[in-house]
């Protein structure tokens, strides 16, 4: 089942599933406090532990545009080819 909203402290979140996508797809956009925007596309559900992966690439200071997948030992983040969508 997929998390209808995020929230961590200093940063707003907008979750936009892809829906042409044969699977589960996720724009997570985000926009912190000090204004710096990026977006993360997670491919596989959303689920609590996809959300703490994304949090935890925020502890790290992943501030750029981020494909998020699901692997046999958890999550990959590899640097987005392209400019992903922002938050509006």
């Amino acid at each position: 089942m997929a998390i209808p909203e995020i929230a961590y402290t200093f940063y707003d979140f907008e979750i936009e599933p892809i829906e042409h996508s044969q699977t589960a797809v996720y724009l997570v956009k985000v926009l912190s406090v000090d204004g710096r925007r990026f977006t993360y596309e997670v491919h596989g559900d959303l689920t609590e532990e996809a959300v703490a992966y994304i949090k935890s690439l925020i502890d790290a200071v992943v501030f750029s545009d981020m494909i998020v997948e699901k692997t046999a030992d958890g999550f990959e983040a590899r640097e987005a080819t392209g400019r992903l969508k922002k938050h509006s």
